[in-house]
């Protein structure tokens, strides 16, 4: 893990404090289990994962543990295998590798604000 992971997870952690980093490919991901967001105006809570690289031909993905029906701004949702496990994510693009990890999660959250 790089100095920049180690802080970019610090930055994640202060939202979600069981953030940790998982290994996809000899890259690093981050996984946010039990996260709590916001989802066309009411909370929800499930397993999000952050992959901060190119992925499925998107600069970065954010993966939900189960698909949300009607949220949002995207309602293409495609299955994705991550981690040995089974990952939902909507068609939201162009979220840049290049900036902090708590913005890049904000950014991919808007698909379903």
């Amino acid at each position: 893990m790089t100095e920049a992971d180690t802080n970019n997870l610090a930055s994640l952690r202060a939202i979600y404090p069981t953030a940790s980093i998982q290994t996809e490919g000899s890259k690093a991901v981050v996984l946010m289990p039990e996260a709590k967001f916001s989802v066309a105006g009411k909370m929800e809570q499930m397993a999000l994962l952050l992959v901060p690289f190119e992925h499925s031909g998107y600069v970065t993905r954010l993966f939900f543990e189960r698909r949300l029906e009607g949220a949002g701004q995207s309602q293409n949702w495609t299955e994705h295998m991550v981690l040995s496990r089974k990952w939902w994510a909507p068609s939201w693009k162009d979220v840049v590798a290049t900036q902090p990890w708590v913005r890049m999660l904000c950014a991919h959250l808007r698909a379903v604000a």
